[in-house]
């Protein structure tokens, strides 16, 4: 009875750590190289405005003149903080036909001295307007949740852990409206585009630890709407033999999930599609 109390103190501890988990970001703004230096303050201002709107994040305004783009990259040695330091890098690449744009997000964290970026390529300047939150949040996610659990987080209430104390409605997966997980192993994901993909939901458990893993796996055909972040075309391309998406987490508690996602994905250097590995989170909502 006394352990089962100590895991149950254990629990309810790290769900309220969990939920009041907050980060701080230094936003600095866009440094670009392009022309349309009036369309991309109007990405700079947005930018900031998205980044107030994500959960869990506390964002400083850091640029120097809001009516201007960044002149340079913020230099990193000579800012005292421990906030992430977030500023993003957008270049206008034309040929004699066609003209694409390039979003790169970067985060400084000072914790780890470490730079972490992400590039995107989009048709327009709009689409990276329209696109703006989703393509923060989704980058953040990892950085929000990694530098802010102690190295030390208690796993103890893994072993209190089952399929059904799963069950309820989750959070987390980019470009998606909800997430649910189902008591015996069943679950579905709809996505923000319309589409739903049914999922399965397994646990292994390693009795010697108590720590377990949860596997989700796409049930049925892919489809190409099962890949918001890969252009439309590529999707529709590649989906028809792609296999299932899976999900691999170790239960931090029954209100978050830590791990890997096995997808279709976008190489930074020479834009082919392939099939990938990217960090997921999952939060349950309730």
């Amino acid at each position: 009875m006394k352990r089962l109390f100590l895991c149950l103190n254990i629990l309810i501890f790290s769900i309220l750590h969990i939920n009041a988990t907050q980060i701080t970001v230094d936003y600095y703004g866009v440094l670009t190289t392009s022309d349309n230096t009036n369309i991309l303050k109007m990405a700079q201002d947005i930018f900031y405005t998205q980044l107030c709107s994500i959960d869990n994040i506390t964002t400083n305004d850091k640029r120097l003149d809001t009516s201007k783009t960044l002149a340079s990259a913020p230099n990193t040695d000579n800012i005292q903080t421990e906030n992430i330091i977030f500023y993003a890098e957008i270049t206008e690449e034309k040929t004699s036909e066609t003209s694409k744009w390039l979003c790169k997000l970067n985060a400084y964290i000072p914790k780890t001295k470490k730079t972490i970026s992400q590039t995107e390529e989009f048709d327009s300047y709009y689409k990276i307007l329209v696109n703006a939150k989703d393509y923060i949040d989704k980058f953040l996610i990892p950085i929000k949740y990694t530098t802010t659990i102690p190295s030390n987080y208690p796993t103890q209430e893994s072993k209190l852990l089952s399929i059904e104390s799963l069950a309820g409605t989750w959070d987390g997966e980019p470009f998606t409206d909800k997430i649910i997980i189902l008591r015996g192993g069943r679950g579905f994901i709809i996505f923000k585009n319309g589409s739903t993909m049914n999922i399965s939901v397994s646990m292994d458990k390693n009795e010697s630890t108590g720590i377990s893993t949860i596997n989700i796996t796409q049930v049925g055909k892919s489809n190409a709407s099962f890949y918001p972040a890969l252009p439309r075309e590529k999707a529709l391309e590649y989906a028809a033999n792609a296999k299932p998406i899976k999900w691999k987490f170790t239960t931090i508690s029954n209100q978050q999930l830590i791990g890997t996602k096995e997808t279709l994905v976008k190489s930074e250097s020479n834009q082919s599609i392939a099939e990938g590995i990217e960090k997921s989170i999952w939060t349950k909502k309730n």
